[in-house]
Order: C-alpha cells, then structure tokens, then sequence
C-alpha cells in the first residue's frame, strides 16, 4: 500500500465490459483501487483514482487506469438542488 492512500479491493464483480465496445471481465476480477489527494506547492489540489484491473479469465496482464480531479477555487461549479417530490 502507498503511503497516504485510502485502498479499496472489489471481488466477485458482475461480469461487464472495460469499455463500451472493449474487452469482457468475469466474475473472477479483482478490482483494486487507490484514492490520493495532491497538494501542489501552489495550492491547488488534486484527487487522483487509480486502479488495476486483475482477470485471469481474459486478461494476460493487469489492467491499469486513472483520473484525476482539480478541486475548484470557490464553489462556482456546486449549486445543489433539492429533489422535486413527482
């Protein structure tokens, strides 16, 4: 485990596909998964999700995948709204 991550590991996932028209995953996968926050020497701050994919049904090697995400300065971006009752 990296230091300062929180780490996430999901089993017995439903079958899917990694991408809409990519290559299948079984039940057998495991999923694991780091959730880091940076903080740059200017202030900003990132939120970075990575991830390895292990299935030894279709796939050879693991797959790896990330994201990030830059927190906003200020709330411009957060304009939450209750849910109408229908």
């Amino acid at each position: 485990m990296r230091r300062g991550s929180l780490k996430t590991v999901t089993t017995q996932l439903r079958p899917g596909y990694l991408r809409k028209n990519g290559v299948p995953y079984s039940a057998n996968s495991t999923l694991t998964e780091y959730f880091d926050v940076i903080k740059e020497p200017n202030g900003d701050t990132y939120l970075v999700v990575s991830g390895t994919l292990v299935d030894p049904t279709y796939l050879n090697t693991p797959y790896e995948m990330a994201v990030n995400f830059k927190k906003q300065a200020d709330n411009s971006g957060w304009n939450p709204t209750p849910c109408s009752a229908k």
